[in-house]
């Protein structure tokens, strides 16, 4: 009975209070909506901090920083002469997204007649089209983290994480998990790209869209206790900016672990920009729709937090005089001096105290009722895991928080959800849980909710699937592709065209599963995952095709399973590796096969195949597996050598990663990159036109061969 308790003491981290002029309960309740709402003033905003918990205590403020503040880079050029662009004739692909006209940034995106890549800290532009004039123009060093771009015009974007802070130090600016950067490029001189404009925001990368001519990148950061600066900063000019207090949004929910997601609007032609911050629960996935993005999390209803509670109402109510007036005392401590959690955790550990001289009886007394009381109080919820929704309508610097709202479950990614004539539609699988109190197990099941603007459920399709987990969703127009697995793979097509009367129409059981599903046409579906045996044992990479045309017979009508079992491609998880041409009837994807067994690579590259209606036909592989231009092992470095085409060669690495990060074609050319490599190679018969080495300028003075 002791260990009970004294493990409720140990363990105790419960909900944060409220404040001054905030209302913010102390735990979730899905039974109650929260409300989107802003911050009226920096003392209220303070106040909402100071109840929170989980926040740095430590930050000191900014002080002035006037002169402009810039990151050095190196730039190399080639011996190209730029020219006029026929680009905007040619036909190329772009980068795989979501939403068609919401670009999304990518380490890889070309005009049709340059490519702009990023390998590690260096990021290349090259000469592309044509291929036989294939060239590195230049190259731009960063002393930061790049980790995407965008291309529009002669507009350049690079984004990433500021991983050189000590302009911050120069200037005694604290940032809560450092800052992120944006440059803006003009690249109408391929040779000389120039920077435009240069911004830092506080807090790590999130995720970026573009959509007419703006760039959205968000940032996520931590409250801190910031005199003078409560609010996320962000510098332009190398001037230190805050986010305006009525700009930073929050719902009135409890919060375990409060993030800051920083939406910031840039226009890349003006350089205008406009941001506001959303405090959330976490920061998990972020979906953009062209007027609104959405911003989830996972909140689940935790046994072990409501036990705490209860243990505290309980014993306190029996403790001593003295005791409950020390606990008075505690709580009416600072919060800049003890947060709420902080504050908890002494009470608990008071009563404990009283606990401990209590006889067994009074023990056992204690821990029936605490037990009797969360027993009535978990047979509140119909379910205990819910995915909590932030909508932020965005009109082009217009940035708000508009509704918030909660579905049963959790999601898998951004594909989870879907807008269309004012309705979000969303799939989700509630986890299998296990309660001390019941002794019982319950099993997984998928839903899939419509909800208005307000983010209120009109219709719900619910125990789809017990015992399974949804891997992929897609949706099409009125329709929703959906893919569960356990041992089987059913393929399910939900007709969503009335919102209020969700119908699942067909399904289809068929082995192995599809971690992604992209549209072929309006009758086909190609899948990307695992083939498996009936038992779920995995066998191989595969892509099917779905005939779906009629919605309640679905059917698997064609499909590729590789001969090797690890067998595996980064399309699986990574939409943006997945490269797809109905018209050249053409579909990409990297490939690597690792045989555990003998320590080697089978191969690492991408496969080509050709793709049609009703039909899959692996075409070659463009192999990547060499593509490592040097290594270092305990003995020292081993160089690499040129082969007869220019690949890099040397012995066979111990590296079972993928190498081929993504591809994409201008006219003829297919176009396949990795780390250290772009290969060009001929559309028609996959014959290789050239190989571009992507590595970076040496400086030792010393030739390297």
């Amino acid at each position: 009975m002791i260990a009970v308790i004294a493990l409720i003491v140990a363990g105790c981290e419960p909900a944060p209070g409220t404040g001054p002029g905030i209302n913010i309960p102390s735990e979730f309740d899905p039974s109650k909506p929260a409300t989107a709402k802003s911050f009226s003033s920096e003392a209220e905003l303070q106040a909402f901090l100071n109840n929170l918990g989980r926040t740095d205590p430590y930050g000191y403020g900014v002080v002035g920083v006037s002169e402009r503040m810039m990151v050095d880079v190196a730039m190399e050029s080639g011996d190209f002469a730029s020219a006029p662009s026929a680009a905007a004739d040619r036909d190329f692909s772009e980068t795989n997204i979501q939403v068609e006209g919401i670009d999304e940034g990518d380490i890889l995106k070309t005009d049709g007649e340059y490519i702009y890549t990023i390998t590690s800290n260096t990021l290349f532009i090259i000469k592309a089209y044509p291929g036989e004039e294939a060239e590195i123009v230049s190259r731009m060093k960063f002393e930061d983290s790049p980790e995407g771009l965008y291309i529009d015009g002669n507009n350049l974007v690079v984004y990433g994480r500021a991983t050189n802070l000590d302009f911050l130090r120069e200037h005694n600016i604290r940032a809560s998990q450092g800052m992120s950067f944006l440059r803006i490029y003009d690249v109408s001189d391929k040779e000389n790209p120039s920077v435009d404009e240069e911004y830092f925001f506080e807090g790590r990368p999130f995720e970026t869209r573009m959509k007419d001519g703006y760039v959205y990148f968000s940032t996520v950061s931590q409250p801190m206790h910031r005199p003078g600066f409560p609010t996320p900063i962000l510098l332009r000019g190398g001037v230190v900016e805050s986010i305006p207090v009525r700009n930073v949004y929050y719902y009135d929910a409890p919060y375990e672990s409060a993030n800051f997601v920083n939406i910031h609007a840039v226009n890349i032609n003006t350089g205008r920009t406009n941001s506001a911050s959303i405090t959330v629960d976490r920061a998990e996935t972020l979906y953009m729709s062209h007027d609104n993005a959405y911003i989830t999390h996972t909140q689940r209803i935790n046994e072990w937090e409501i036990q705490q509670r209860i243990a505290i109402q309980v014993l306190e109510s029996k403790a001593t005089p003295a005791d409950r007036e020390l606990i008075r005392k505690i709580r009416a401590v600072d919060p800049m001096v003890m947060d709420a959690r902080e504050k908890d955790q002494r009470i608990l550990g008071v009563l404990y105290s009283y606990y401990e001289y209590l006889d067994r009886d009074e023990r056992d007394a204690i821990e029936d009722e605490i037990e009797l009381k969360v027993k009535e109080e978990l047979e509140k919820y119909e379910y205990r895991e819910y995915t909590i929704i932030s909508r932020i309508s965005i009109d082009r610097d217009r940035i708000r928080l508009e509704s918030t709202g909660q579905v049963p479950g959790r999601i898998i990614n951004q594909f989870s959800l879907d807008e269309y004539d004012d309705i979000l539609r969303i799939g989700t699988t509630i986890s299998p849980t296990w309660s001390m109190f019941s002794r019982e197990r319950t099993e997984s099941t998928n839903n899939v909710f419509t909800l208005d603007m307000n983010l209120n459920i009109l219709d719900h399709a619910g125990n789809i699937a017990p015992g399974e987990s949804i891997y992929s969703t897609r949706f099409v127009g009125d329709t929703l592709y959906m893919v569960t697995f356990r041992e089987v793979d059913p393929f399910f097509v939900v007709d969503l065209s009335n919102p209020r009367n969700i119908d699942v129409l067909g399904e289809l059981k068929i082995t192995g599963y599809s971690r992604y599903l992209h549209p072929f046409d309006e009758n086909t579906v190609i899948g990307v995952g695992r083939e498996t045996t009936e038992t779920g044992r995995m066998l191989g990479m595969k892509v099917s095709l779905f005939d779906v045309s009629d919605f309640e017979n679905p059917r698997e009508i064609a499909k590729y399973v590789t001969d090797e079992r690890f067998a595996q491609t980064s399309a699986e998880f990574e939409h943006k590796a997945f490269l797809f041409s109905k018209e050249k009837e053409l579909l990409v994807l990297p490939v690597h096969s690792p045989d555990y067994m003998q320590g080697e690579q089978s191969y690492n590259g991408a496969m080509v195949f050709r793709i049609t209606s009703d039909e899959i036909e692996l075409r070659g592989l463009i192999d990547h597996s060499e593509a490592v231009p040097r290594e270092t092992s305990g003995s020292g470095t081993v160089a690499a050598e040129p082969d007869v085409d220019g690949r890099m060669i040397m012995p066979r690495p111990w590296y079972y990663g993928p190498l081929v990060e993504r591809s994409l074609y201008i006219e003829e050319l297919l176009y396949t990159k990795s780390p250290n490599l772009l290969r060009i190679n001929r559309l028609d018969d996959l014959s290789t036109v050239k190989n571009i080495a992507l590595e970076e300028e040496r400086e030792t003075g010393i030739p390297i061969y």
